[in-house]
């Protein structure tokens, strides 16, 4: 008995520390994927056209070191749909899988790869405040706008430097992003897909290491998004469309809005503005 008991002591000590270790990371890793982009990959015939959009969604937020990324860091922490019900429109909207009509499955896999590992971050410790706190920060970080207000928009015909779409940027993001890209037979150059960028740990932008993937040192397409009736430039109005259905500008209800976010924004009038951020270290 003796015995017995000072295994499972052993065993559960272990556990949680190989828990902890896995879940050191410096920062975190924000992912905004452009469904154009991504559709004309090698995931193309797997791509439901219902669920593209015509502005950047969600990937991921991902703890992250500059070597690797810690995953799958408390197996115990379980997916519950039924938590994310009142976020289920914006996710729907905003953070949707391109290649499923079951978009659980890819919030489930965000979740026990990415979402277990952040915990330590208060305003996205828990599953509801995992998804809820992403939603915040992709509306504050919207790379649709972000690009556009520097007259980056996406054509057909028109190629962009890599450095045009990271000045485009630096601004915003206060540093580096990262850009991923595919080549396809269809085009004489990568075409652009997703977009990555640094946040620390108080969620904040900030530089970080990183390397671009796929996209090459010189020219890349940033392909305009198809409804099936016209090709639609990104950020045009205030209003994206896309099968005959106007979306608002990707935003978030106020009680849907993290409560915490150590002064980095207030709330003036139900409005959300950014508070002067201090300089960089």
């Amino acid at each position: 008995m003796h015995n017995l008991t000072s295994f499972l002591i052993i065993t559960v000590t272990a556990t949680a520390c190989l828990c902890l270790a896995q879940e050191k990371f410096a920062y975190l890793l924000f992912s905004q994927q452009w469904s154009t982009g991504y559709c004309q990959s090698a995931f193309q015939n797997r791509c439901l056209k219902q669920n593209m959009r015509g502005f950047w969604t969600i990937h991921g937020l991902w703890p992250s070191n500059d070597t690797a990324q810690p995953d799958f860091c408390n197996r115990t922490l379980r997916y519950n749909a039924t938590v994310l019900k009142p976020l289920f429109r914006q996710l729907q909207l905003y953070w949707p899988s391109y290649t499923t009509n079951n978009s659980n499955l890819f919030w489930k896999h965000e979740w026990q790869k990415h979402g277990t590992c952040a915990t330590s971050v208060s305003q996205l410790d828990g599953l509801y405040n995992f998804f809820n706190t992403t939603l915040y920060l992709y509306r504050l970080h919207n790379l649709t706008d972000y690009l556009f207000n520097s007259g980056v928009v996406p054509s057909q015909d028109k190629t962009y430097s890599v450095k045009e779409i990271e000045d485009a940027l630096t601004d915003d993001l206060r540093g580096a992003s990262n850009l991923v890209c595919y080549r396809t037979k269809n085009y004489s150059a990568p075409v652009l897909s997703e977009i990555r960028f640094c946040l620390d740990k108080q969620l904040q932008p900030i530089n970080c290491t990183g390397r671009h993937s796929g996209c090459g040192r010189k020219d890349i397409y940033y392909l305009p998004f198809n409804s099936g009736n016209a090709s639609i430039a990104a950020g045009q109005g205030r209003v994206w469309h896309f099968f005959g259905t106007s979306f608002p500008t990707p935003s978030l209800s106020r009680s849907l809005r993290p409560t915490v976010f150590s002064g980095i924004f207030r709330d003036r009038g139900g409005k959300v503005s950014r508070d002067k951020r201090p300089a960089m270290g």
